[in-house]
């Protein structure tokens, strides 16, 4: 694990708060995060606009990741996942099922034209 799945870990377990984090609950919690990130550039369409909208709320944007990462580092550790190794096996398979070659400058949605060496 790394340090900081280790950290939220053991923040976690001195508090005796691991009763009430099933993974359900730690699901839900990720999914309510994303959703408050989300609402920053809700209903913008111009990726320019929405990247502007997000450095303007860097401080927000931050939070948000690091509140999404506390509840997956939660739910790694209690279904005894190491977040760096699960990282680092779906790099090395998304490496073969996307190679530089079929998929630069290219989307992978296959029924677009694009490449997904998994179908």
């Amino acid at each position: 694990m790394n340090q900081y799945q280790e950290k939220i870990k053991k923040f976690s377990e001195e508090r005796n708060w691991n009763q009430f984090h099933n993974p359900k609950d730690l699901l839900l919690g990720i999914v309510e995060e994303v959703g408050e990130f989300r609402n920053i550039v809700k209903w913008e369409q111009d990726p320019k606009v929405i990247k502007k909208i997000m450095l303007e709320n860097i401080e927000e944007v931050k939070d948000n990741i690091g509140d999404i990462f506390w509840f997956l580092s939660l739910l790694a550790s209690s279904c005894g996942i190491d977040i760096n190794e699960a990282a680092k096996e779906v790099i090395e398979q998304n490496e073969k099922r996307f190679p530089i070659e079929k998929t630069k400058g290219k989307h992978t949605n296959t029924k677009l034209g694009g490449h997904d060496g998994k179908n």
